[in-house]
């Protein structure tokens, strides 16, 4: 029995051989063809780096720890691992409250509010797309979504997710890299 199994496995090795050359052209034929592109795409050039990050918050002890150590900049929060966050073609978080001074709070003693501030670490950090899908957006009332709609476009951040109207929260934003288009979705 095993002799047999052995068998098979040099069969398969032997089948797997000859179909990989039937696929190798000739030198002739593959210096003659038309479609022949000297310059080769190395595996480099083709990797697209995707980074997700979780939700990210920046009131309640990260905006405190931003005031006490980190001298009222919101770059601080990012200063570790910023280099790292940088190695992305497209960096992607979850903001998990909006970005505003304005607005009541409406929600529970959870709710989630970013001072404006907060978009210099987000910029920083290199964000490219940012979700606003999740349960926090609305703890300021409308005001401070538009407000996060306005501070993010300005600084040149995407957002999915929500928007003005359902049209624009549930729309496709698409980001190019390397001749690859890539769109995000977000929804609660």
């Amino acid at each position: 029995m095993r002799y047999q199994a052995l068998i098979v496995v040099i069969i398969l090795i032997l089948l797997a051989g000859v179909l990989a050359l039937e696929h190798i052209p000739s030198s002739e034929d593959s210096w003659q063809r038309d479609d022949y592109d000297e310059e080769e795409t190395s595996a480099e050039d083709s990797t697209i780096n995707l980074f997700f990050v979780g939700d990210m918050m920046l009131n309640r002890g990260v905006a405190y720890a931003v005031r006490e150590y980190g001298n009222n900049d919101f770059r601080f929060p990012f200063l570790n691992i910023r280099d790292k966050l940088q190695e992305a073609d497209v960096l992607f978080g979850n903001l998990e409250g909006s970005i505003s001074n304005r607005g009541e709070r409406v929600g529970s003693i959870y709710s989630f509010r970013f001072e404006p501030a907060a978009i210099e670490g987000l910029v920083y950090a290199g964000f490219d797309v940012l979700s606003l899908a999740n349960n926090h957006m609305f703890d300021y009332q409308r005001i401070a979504l538009e407000d996060t709609f306005d501070i993010l476009k300005e600084n040149g951040i995407d957002y999915v997710g929500a928007g003005l109207n359902k049209e624009e929260a549930f729309s496709l934003k698409i980001r190019e890299v390397n001749d690859t288009k890539i769109g995000f979705l977000a929804y609660t």
